[in-house]
C-alpha cells in the first residue's frame, strides 16, 4: 500500500513537470506593462568646463586720444545701461563714478582753456570782440565806424546800379531803401527799370538798354557797384535788404568777405 502511494506521488510530480515543458510562455511576457519598457541608460558624463579667462583690460597708454575716449565712453554707457536695467545700489554708484570722472575732466579742460589764453593772448576772442554787456555800446560804435569807412572807400570808386521791376512790390520796396541809402552816404545811383514801370522812390529811373544782359544779370532786384572809369562792376545784393544789412554788405565787399577772427 505504501509503495502504491509513493508511485502515485511520483507520477503526479512528473506530470506537472511535463505540463510545464509542453506549455510555451509568450515572449516577451506581457503580464505587467513595465516588463516591455526599454531600459534607460545613464546619460554620458558632461565634459568639464574650462574656466574662462578674465577679460583683458586694454592698455590705454598705447592708444590715441580718440581711441581712449571711445573705450572710456563705452565703459560709461555700459555702467549707465546696467544701472537702468538692474537698479542696484552698487550699479548706480558705478555709473555715478563715471559721471564724476567726465565732470572732473570737463572742469579741468575749462581751467586749461583759461590758462591757454593767458599763455597765448592772440587766442583770446574777448580781446577783439568783448562779450560783456558794459562793452556793448563801444563794440557797436566801433562796428558802425568800420562800416562807414568801408562805404566811404567804395563810394570813392564806385556808383550804384539798381535793376528792378516796377510791377513787383518787393522790387519797389527795395528801391526806396536803396534811394535812402545812396542819399545818406552820398553815393551816385542809377536806377534801371526792367519792365518800363517806374517806382515812385526813384523817379529818375531809366529803361534797360542792354546793361543787364551785358552784366549777366537775371535775378531781380539786383544792386551792383559799378566803376564808370574802367567799367568794373561787382554784385552787392539781390532781393530785399534793410539799410543796416546793406551797410554790412558794403563792409563784406570792401574786406573781401573776410570773416571775423
Amino acid at each position: 500500500m505504501r509503495k502504491l502511494l509513493l508511485t502515485v506521488a511520483v507520477l503526479t510530480i512528473c506530470g506537472h513537470a511535463l505540463a510545464d515543458d509542453v506549455v510555451e510562455r509568450p515572449e516577451p511576457f506581457t503580464g505587467w506593462h513595465w516588463y516591455n519598457e526599454p531600459v534607460k541608460e545613464d546619460p554620458p558624463p558632461e565634459p568639464e568646463q574650462k574656466p574662462q579667462p578674465a577679460p583683458q583690460v586694454p592698455d590705454l597708454s598705447k592708444m590715441s586720444a580718440v581711441e581712449q575716449a571711445k573705450v572710456l565712453r563705452g565703459y560709461t554707457m555700459e555702467a549707465l545701461n546696467r544701472a537702468i536695467l538692474y537698479p542696484t545700489r552698487e550699479n548706480t554708484a558705478t555709473f555715478l563714478r563715471w559721471q564724476k570722472f567726465w565732470t572732473d575732466r570737463g572742469s579741468m579742460f575749462s581751467q586749461s582753456f583759461a590758462a591757454a589764453q593767458l599763455a597765448h593772448p592772440d587766442l583770446d576772442y574777448n580781446l577783439e570782440y568783448p562779450h560783456y554787456n558794459s562793452m556793448a555800446p563801444f563794440v557797436q560804435t566801433r562796428d558802425q565806424q568800420q562800416r562807414q569807412d568801408a562805404i566811404a572807400q567804395l563810394a570813392g570808386q564806385y556808383g550804384l546800379f539798381y535793376f528792378y521791376r516796377g510791377s513787383d512790390p518787393i522790387d519797389v520796396q527795395m528801391a526806396g531803401v536803396v534811394a535812402d541809402f545812396a542819399r545818406t552816404h552820398q553815393i551816385a545811383l542809377i536806377p534801371v527799370t526792367m519792365d518800363g514801370q517806374v517806382a515812385p522812390s526813384v523817379p529818375e529811373s531809366r529803361p534797360d538798354s542792354g546793361q543787364s544782359r551785358a552784366m549777366h544779370i537775371s535775378t531781380f532786384p539786383a544792386l551792383f557797384l559799378v566803376n564808370p572809369q574802367n567799367h568794373d562792376y561787382r554784385a552787392l545784393s539781390y532781393g530785399f535788404m534793410t539799410q543796416d544789412d546793406l551797410a554790412k554788405r558794403f563792409m563784406n565787399v570792401a574786406t573781401g568777405f573776410k570773416p571775423n577772427s
